[in-house]
């Protein structure tokens, strides 16, 4: 830290630890005894420098990171706002019962336990002037994205408005605005009632970084895990003495305007949420001043209560202090890098002195300016992407490292990426470009992941993360990428006889034509050039073995045909040491036949690779009408056919990767799909997920048979 930092070096103890220095390298001839000696000049100009690299160094951090003032980007330095990082998400009952209450189209709702673990009943009440349909349907849409992985909720239910009226005697001091004061006594009562704070901020209006670092939750309105009981005027009478203006409650009544069935609350979900009604004529609220009754005006309590509102409301949208959070500011810019220190020596030296002096002058002068540079580029050093040389390993390694510093600075620690079946698809140059590539788009997503952590968010939540983590895609159907290739994957499907003999075969020399160079990022191929030159391919249906052994640059030989004039041929070997091959192209000119059957061969690998996708089913999802499953329980669904998915190294790491990223709270069993078990739930996902009825247990019973119970 910085307060563990030495006390900076003055110009004078540099000076005195210069001095002795130079005359020992001189063997003591040198001396400071002249004043006008060059040496001293050069020392003292020396030590100087030194105390101004020290002084540029300690400028504020934002003066650094700021090359121009209108270049000021905290995304490009890869810092994040506090409005990125510090806001939490909600973890309990009553978090979630806050978080959704602050949506703008609900009064209040009320999230319950439903008895088995990570089930959930909400009850919601409307806003004011907001259909009931909307409010459920936004509360749904908001629970789902932020809600924990292994957990659910029971059909979003209405909660019951019963209407109380309110009684009461209440003394009022003499500067006090009657309707003013009847207004925040109705108000007060409802939102109690209402299970809210009845302060209107709880105390938390403006939350600076601080507040919010040590109370998450501050983020949202404070409310009670069970609205108000009217049975119970206590909890009111705290909030009515808080009121400005009222001196003693004498009375206070609130009665039920109508007989309810209250045999209905025994039904999961429904909640029931008292409400005061606002006099229509003369009000049963009585005020009095020095023991006189004070006559009320209705239509004047009615206004005074919507101003009520209309602040909380408005209150409710701005719960952060703008001023603390605005911390995206740019600094002052400094010309740090620019140290010019010959040009502040006397111009004699510059005049006379010949070669020595002036060899002398322009050593020093780099040296220093060597120092100081690195303060100049620390933007684009520190920035969240950048554009290496793709060429230079050790400007790749520098960067990679950078990266790793930048996501420590977040709190992540990057995995190791040194297992070698993650990279199947990848040549030593492209494995060190994507690692760069895979931490900078890792960077960029870091806050949103943090935020959703452990939930089930479709784009930042556990699947996603753990996706990226794993080189993995987001589950869209791998049938899907199949089928857009024009290709069906059939386990059984027989391949066209291949016709080229091995023995007939001419072994070019040298020997090492006969292999692909395996050039980085060749152009893609289409749909149609990758059939074409795919003979093994019958019908548009093909084996998982051949679709595997495609992507192997192993398969692929390059070899001279069978007359000097034929030229080149490249040939496919479905299987290793097969007695026949497949012949997918011929051409005079071999580079040009390498360069084809590298793309071939990369044109396979993103196949395979865009077939490696990764699914979360959460049993407490395929539960149906029932409330019985298996509680905080995962399957992983994950491609076991593909050239990765059936390298054991490769389903190590990913095994390693989910027991380090998926939750705490759940348990995550890895199920590794063949070619027989896509098939089986590859359309019963597909309906799941469509909503068809019964397609959830119908899935259910398929996943216990392919990927074994949960409990």
């Amino acid at each position: 830290m910085t307060e563990d930092l030495p006390p900076p070096i003055t110009f004078a103890a540099l000076m005195a630890e210069a001095t002795p220095a130079a005359q020992r390298a001189s063997g003591r001839i040198w001396t400071d005894y002249n004043t006008h000696d060059p040496g001293v000049t050069f020392l003292e100009q020396t030590a100087f420098a030194l105390t101004e690299i020290a002084y540029r160094a300690d400028h504020p951090v934002r003066d650094h990171l700021t090359a121009a003032p209108e270049a000021f980007d905290l995304d490009a330095l890869a810092l994040f706002g506090p409005r990125a990082v510090l806001p939490g998400r909600p973890v309990t009952a009553l978090d979630l019962a806050a978080c959704l209450s602050a949506l703008p189209e609900v009064a209040r709702v009320f999230v319950r336990p439903a008895g088995a673990r990570g089930l959930y009943e909400i009850a919601v009440l409307p806003g004011e002037g907001t259909p009931a349909a909307t409010a459920i349907d936004a509360v749904a849409a908001a629970f789902e994205g932020m809600r924990l992985i292994g957990t659910d909720t029971l059909p979003v239910a209405l909660a019951e408005t019963r209407w109380l009226d309110l009684a009461g005697r209440i003394s009022i001091g003499p500067m006090a605005k009657p309707e003013a004061i009847a207004a925040e006594v109705y108000h007060v009562v409802n939102l109690v009632l209402m299970g809210l704070d009845a302060t209107g901020t709880g105390g938390r209006r403006g939350a600076t970084r601080a507040d919010l670092f040590d109370e998450p939750a501050a983020i949202w309105p404070p409310v009670q895990a069970e609205p108000g009981d009217p049975a119970r005027p206590d909890l009111v009478l705290a909030a009515l003495e808080r009121i400005e203006g009222i001196e003693n409650v004498h009375e206070l009544r609130l009665t039920e305007t109508a007989p309810h069935d209250d045999r209905r609350l025994a039904r999961p979900g429904i909640v029931a949420v008292h409400e005061v009604r606002l006099p229509a004529g003369a009000a049963r609220l009585d005020l009095t001043l020095d023991g006189a009754p004070v006559p009320l005006d209705p239509h004047g309590i009615a206004e005074e209560y919507g101003r009520l509102t209309a602040a909380r409301i408005a209150g409710q949208g701005n719960r952060l202090d703008p001023r603390d959070f605005d911390v995206a500011f740019a600094g002052r810019p400094r010309a740090a890098g620019r140290l010019g220190v010959d040009a502040t020596l006397p111009a004699i030296y510059r005049i006379r002195g010949g070669e020595r002096i002036a060899s002398y002058r322009g050593m020093i002068d780099a040296t220093l300016g060597a120092m100081a540079a690195p303060l100049s580029a620390l933007p684009a050093r520190y920035a969240a992407r950048a554009v290496p040389d793709p060429e230079d390993a050790v400007a790749l390694r520098e960067r990679r490292e950078m990266l790793d510093y930048l996501i420590a600075l977040q709190g992540e620690e990057m995995p190791d990426t040194g297992q070698t079946g993650l990279h199947a698809y990848r040549s030593a140059a492209e494995r060190l470009r994507w690692d760069i590539a895979w931490r900078e788009a890792y960077l960029a997503r870091l806050p949103d992941f943090d935020f959703h952590k452990g939930t089930a968010h479709p784009e930042f939540g556990a699947a996603a993360r753990l996706a990226h983590l794993c080189d993995l895609s987001p589950w869209t159907g791998p049938v899907v990428a199949l089928a857009a290739a024009g290709l069906t994957l059939a386990p059984g499907a027989d391949a066209p006889e291949a016709p080229v003999p091995r023995s007939d075969l001419t072994l070019p020399d040298p020997a090492h034509d006969l292999f692909l160079t395996r050039r980085s990022a060749p152009a893609p191929l289409g749909a149609s050039d990758l059939a074409a030159l795919s003979p093994w391919i019958a019908d548009g249906r093909i084996s998982p073995a051949l679709l595997r052994r495609a992507a192997s640059a192993e398969a692929y030989l390059l070899t001279p045909g069978d007359d000097p004039g034929d030229g080149w041929q490249l040939l496919f070997e479905a299987v290793p040491r097969a007695p026949f091959l497949y012949r997918c192209a011929t051409d005079s000119d071999r580079a040009a036949l390498d360069r084809l059957g590298t793309r071939l061969c990369r044109a396979w690998q993103d196949l395979n690779r865009a077939c490696e996708q990764l699914l979360l089913i959460e049993d407490i999802r395929l539960r149906g009408a029932g409330r019985g499953f298996a509680e905080a329980s995962v399957w992983a669904l994950l491609p076991g056919w593909t050239a990765r998915g059936a390298d054991p190294a490769f389903r190590r790491h990913v095994e390693d990767m989910i027991l380090r990223v998926a939750p705490a709270h759940v348990h995550v069993r890895p199920v590794w799909l063949d070619a027989d078990a896509l098939a089986d739930l590859a359309p019963r996902i597909a309906a799941w997920q469509a909503g068809i009825d019964g397609a959830a247990a119908d899935l259910r019973a398929a996943l216990r048979q392919d990927g074994g119970p949960l409990e």
